[in-house]
């Protein structure tokens, strides 16, 4: 298979080709020496266009041969694709599906979406390597364009067909902020043990059960998936009102209660149907209907190792809150109420509910089956606000439920769900033992592995250890694994102890990264940790019944995303995102050969980036802070520049790979398209207290970035007459907190913060129209507030003072700083009402401010393009207006324009 050497617009796809670091340094220096070698193209500033333009890898999977990587990649936010389901550089509907072959190099685009502004996105082999599903909003017939609804393809090997699986709409979930409709499926043919994935962001709502079934969680007629209904329903529902309102005949009204008068969700309204798919025919059998919570927590399906039956943690809704009832942790899973059922695999099987005993009433974790496929091992609580969470075993054949292990017990941690499968607590040892991680509040405090069984006394595993792993993998043998202080270890169940394998001592900070299904056994693993230079180090060792390195130790960039294994090829698949382009990499794990399996983005190559740096400064409490400074190109030292403060609390600086520095960050947060408008661009540290320590947040936030700004000012590198302020979501208000205590900056812009604690904590989410019932339930900023990062630790009827001390509001009347207001009126985490409402005081009392509202724009500002583009120019516009002159030597381009 062969394709030519480009992709869309300016990516371009090339050959497969050694990579190599000592020849490349040879050719700069060459060049840096002057030595007869053509020069390169003069370098140009860095514009919107080209972070509209980059193209990113979401995923890669691997065909069970090794044969062939299939690689997604979204393509650029150009003009012709369909924008407004998500945040435009998250969303997975612009994507493709490319065939890279690992043998000979060539590659392909496989599904060639641009055409009808469709994605594909999600790919799973099945087992025999003959078929590749995916999910996919590809249009046929009467469809639009962009297509109408998520469903599923599958591509067959032998003819190269790409066929669609039926009109059901899958439950695709969301991306961005607090995922909607997310589903967790385990099992099935590869016998996973953690969701399955189509990408970090999101899970996927399908799996394989054998070579030509699909396992698939699909909506009833009429329904539309979770990506496309989200960001639309609110548009509908307004809609439909604007109708009912012409006919006059319905009440437009929707109820929301609480207390006795408490509405919740009707499950008819919102269900899915959990369903086997024939991928060589394309029929479906309705195995059951599940309930569906679209806002928090997640639908867990996990199948049995015998492929017979499923176990079905279903989210059924939030937990009724009460008077003094505290949500113990932030996740998600702690404030919804979920329900355990079984059902077999067949078409119109009856799902079973179990009957939770009171000490379970509110289960959290589904942690799998036993190996004989007659139990599920789960983590319960008493009650909503109970932070002991005791392991339960559930029984398939009678629906019991009972508690395992000792009283006191309770098992794993604050982090609950899919979102964290290598924190998995509990592994089954055997049909009728298990290990637990937890701690027993009465005997040991602290956290430790603990081997239980019914009928048989408890005991702790590693309570002779200094520290006990959090993490375990299991070898082929049925070995036990894990890293122990700098020691691999594994854990001798007969002799009930943690020993250490091997003499050599691991890396620091060490981990094990592969594999990344902490339950499954395996015969590889590799050890990550840090080097000397601050990149990472692996080390692969071979695990039997005992382990042993299996190549030698290879080093990473800290950047360097590590994306998909082979373990029977010894080699994985490296992301690298840089000022020259985007490179998927594949390394040997023998040898740490590497070669060069992808290249996209060449034109970033073309950038002149300008220089970054670290900045050291003192806090205003005497703490030793860092900012991150991009300079401009062309930066001359002994002249000041303007310069703009992007800030957010918590953040803190620490090495030339921050977050904030990323050169392929999307949209106008990509910082480095203020410094090529010739503006230093300073990312303070701004520390907060710990979590659960009650703050006096926006007295706080002025003592992390005011000392940056003098030291700046002091180095010559920052103007002092011409500083700006910037930031977005949390950032966005820590400038409506800093221009309300201070007069330092000349010009300030604020995206999509919040302004009153108070409404930030009561408000209703703006996008919940639609949902009946639980419309007043979508919105999750009450646990923002009393929790980190605010930490307001309780609700403002509580005290109302520290939340009211803390609004930026309540100090608006200091404010003289000219202040650009951005806001989107479906912002799910502050309601545009928040910026109206400080815009409004600014405009009574005549001060210089600007409020621009984006009608059908999310809190991330970048639903659309077009949308991008005019912030981008509207804050560049604002800055230049209010901080002075253009500076010199800045590129004068088009979008340099005043818009208006």
């Amino acid at each position: 298979m062969t394709e030519p050497t480009t992709m869309a617009g300016r990516s371009s796809v090339r050959r497969d080709r050694p990579v190599s670091a000592p020849i490349l340094g040879v050719v700069l220096l060459l060049a840096a020496a002057g030595l007869g070698l053509a020069a390169p193209a003069a370098a140009r500033p860095l514009t919107i266009d080209d972070v509209l333009d980059i193209e990113r890898i979401q995923r890669v999977a691997l065909s069970p041969d090794g044969e062939w990587a299939a690689v997604v990649v979204q393509r650029a936010a150009r003009p012709g694709e369909a924008y407004g389901r998500t945040y435009y550089d998250l969303d997975p509907a612009r994507s493709d599906v490319w065939l890279v072959s690992r043998r000979t190099g060539d590659k392909r685009n496989l599904t060639r979406g641009a055409a009808a502004a469709a994605g594909f996105w999600c790919p799973a082999w099945s087992p025999d390597g003959a078929r590749l599903a995916m999910l996919s909003t590809r249009p046929e017939g009467a469809e639009p364009r962009g297509g109408d609804n998520v469903r599923l393809y599958v591509w067959q090997r032998a003819t190269g067909a790409l066929t669609r699986l039926g009109d059901a709409a899958l439950l695709a979930q969301t991306m961005g902020g607090s995922p909607m409709y997310r589903t967790d499926l385990r099992g099935g043919a590869d016998g996973s043990t953690i969701a399955h994935r189509c990408s970090d962001e999101e899970n996927a709502p399908f799996a394989w059960l054998d070579e030509r079934r699909l396992l698939a969680v699909t909506l009833p007629p009429g329904g539309v998936s979770g990506l496309l209904d989200a960001a639309s329903r609110p548009a509908r529902h307004a809609a439909a009102t604007l109708d009912a309102l012409r006919e006059g005949r319905r009440p437009t009204a929707t109820a929301a209660g609480s207390g006795a008068e408490r509405t919740t969700l009707d499950e008819r309204s919102s269900a899915a149907i959990l369903g086997t798919i024939d991928a060589a025919t394309g029929a479906a059998a309705a195995i059951a209907t599940v309930p569906v919570y679209p806002f928090r927590g997640e639908l867990t399906v996990s199948v049995a190792p015998d492929g017979r039956r499923l176990a079905v943690l279903a989210t059924v809704g939030a937990i009724p809150p009460a008077a003094g009832r505290r949500v113990p942790h932030r996740g998600d899973s702690w404030s919804v109420e979920r329900r355990l059922g079984f059902v077999d695999i067949a078409p119109g099987a009856r799902l079973r509910w179990t009957a939770a005993p009171p000490a379970a009433r509110y289960p959290l974790d589904l942690f799998g089956w036993s190996p004989d496929s007659r139990r599920v091992a789960l983590r319960a609580r008493a009650s909503g606000d109970a932070k002991a969470t005791p392991l339960f075993i559930a029984s398939a054949v009678d629906l019991s439920v009972a508690r395992l292990g000792p009283e006191g017990l309770s098992v794993g941690g604050p982090a609950a769900g899919s979102a964290y499968p290598a924190e998995r607590p509990v592994h089954w040892v055997d049909d009728r033992r298990l290990l637990a991680y937890g701690a027993d509040g009465a005997a040991a405090p602290r956290a430790d592995w603990w081997l239980l069984a019914r009928n048989a006394p408890a005991a702790n595993l590693t309570r002779a250890a200094a520290e006990a792993p959090a993490a375990l993998r299991r070898s082929a043998e049925g070995i036990f694994f894990a890293v122990a202080g700098d020691r691999l270890a594994a854990l001798n169940l007969p002799a009930r102890r943690l020993d250490r394998l091997l003499s050599a001592a691991l890396p620091g900070a060490a981990a094990i990264v592969w594999p990344r299904d902490p339950g499954r056994r395996t015969e590889r693993i590799v050890v990550a940790g840090e080097a000397a230079d601050g990149g990472r180090v692996f080390q692969p060792f071979a695990l039997g019944r005992t382990a042993a390195p299996a190549g030698g130790r290879f080093a990473l960039p800290r950047a360097a995303q590590l994306v998909e294994l082979a373990p029977a090829e010894g080699a994985a698949f490296w992301l690298e995102a840089t000022r020259r382009g985007t490179f998927l990499n594949e390394i040997a794990l023998a040898d740490g050969g590497r070669r060069e399996r992808l290249a996209l983005n060449p034109h970033l190559a073309a950038v002149d980036w300008g220089e970054t740096r670290l900045v050291d400064y003192r806090g205003a409490d005497g703490q030793a802070l860092k900012a991150a400074v991009m300079l401009p190109p062309g930066y001359r030292p002994g002249r000041s520049y303007p310069t703009l403060f992007w800030v957010y609390p918590g953040y803190r600086a620490s090495g030339p790979d921050d977050y904030f520095l990323d050169p392929q960050m999307g949209g106008f947060y990509n910082l480095h398209l203020f410094a090529a408008r010739g503006y230093v661009v300073a990312i303070p540290s701004i520390p907060l207290k710990r979590d659960g320590a009650k703050t006096e947040l926006l007295a706080e936030i002025p003592g992390g970035v005011l000392p940056a700004a003098d030291r700046l000012v002091e180095l010559g590198i920052a103007d002092p007459d011409r500083l700006g302020l910037i930031g977005q979501s949390f950032g966005g208000y820590a400038v409506y907190a800093l221009v309300g205590q201070s007069r330092r900056f000349g010009a300030a812009v604020a995206m999509a913060g919040f302004t009153d604690l108070t409404g930030f904590y009561t408000q209703f989410d703006s996008t919940a129209r639609g949902y009946a019932g639980v419309e007043h339930e979508k919105s999750y900023n009450w646990s923002i507030a009393e929790a980190r990062p605010l930490s307001l630790s309780g609700p403002p009827y509580e005290d109302y003072g520290h939340y009211w001390r803390n609004s930026p509001l309540a100090h608006v009347a200091r404010v003289e700083t000219p202040l650009l207001l951005i806001h989107g009126e479906q912002d799910v985490r502050a309601p545009m009402a928040q910026a109206e409402s400080f815009f409004y005081s600014l405009y009574r009392r005549g001060r210089t401010a600007r409020l621009l509202r984006y009608w059908g724009e999310n809190h991330g500002l970048s639903q659309s393009p077009a949308n991008v583009r005019d912030i981008f120019d509207h804050t560049l516009n604002w800055f230049r207006t209010h901080l002075g002159p253009k500076p010199a030597g800045a590129a004068t381009r088009p979008q340099d324009a005043d818009p208006n």
